[in-house]
């Protein structure tokens, strides 16, 4: 079954908004956002042209949803990693780096749609709060890791930068075929398990 013959399958069981947000993601994926439109969201789905505004008033409040609820999903599945690490705060940020690049790697859509540069230039006051809090939640797990000894010369905000542009680097390059072919036959989690153990170790913290 196709993509989109599972998208438009969500929708007949009910949920029309929820089927037009995972169709949009998968259109800005494979052929950028300047294709999207409610009209042809709406041709996809099998559903008339009007459908579409019952949900959603246009293109920038679809793409505010599309990106409010996929960094609210990476969010919870970042967090969800850290709950389940422990107390430590090297393997709490250490769990974070990998249910964030275990989340992305699972969903390349929505991912791709979320991180498109466009669009935040359709975020909504709720969308912007969305990625504050987020960009919040993993600042202070970067703070604690770093009163705990980890890199504590560093100055807070290089140290910040560094921890994040790691995790987030390696997802938006491994989302990219040419880049995606580099890791060969290396495990997907074993290559997750490497890189935070580089950016984050803990190895020796746990043994």
């Amino acid at each position: 079954m196709t993509a989109q013959a599972t998208v438009r399958d969500s929708y007949h069981h009910g949920d029309l908004r929820q089927a037009l947000i995972s169709r949009a993601a998968e259109v800005i994926d494979a052929e950028g956002i300047e294709a999207l439109t409610l009209r042809g969201l709406a041709r996809d789905l099998g559903v008339s042209h009007a459908a579409p505004n019952r949900h959603f008033k246009s293109k920038a409040d679809l793409l505010a949803a599309l990106a409010a609820e996929g960094y609210l999903a990476l969010q919870a599945a970042t967090l969800s990693a850290a709950e389940s690490a422990g107390d430590d705060p090297w393997v709490r940020l250490n769990a974070m780096g990998r249910g964030f690049l275990h989340w992305a790697f699972e969903n390349p859509a929505s991912f791709r749609a979320i991180t498109h540069p466009d669009v935040e230039r359709y975020a909504d006051d709720g969308l912007l709060a969305v990625m504050a809090d987020f960009e919040a939640t993993v600042g202070d797990a970067i703070s604690a890791s770093q009163a705990a000894g980890r890199h504590p010369e560093a100055d807070p905000r290089v140290l910040e930068v560094f921890t994040n542009s790691v995790p987030f680097g390696a997802a938006m390059m491994l989302a990219q075929p040419v880049f995606s072919k580099s890791l060969g036959n290396k495990d997907q989690a074993a290559f997750i398990e490497e890189l935070l153990e580089l950016v984050c170790p803990i190895a020796e913290r746990v043994s």
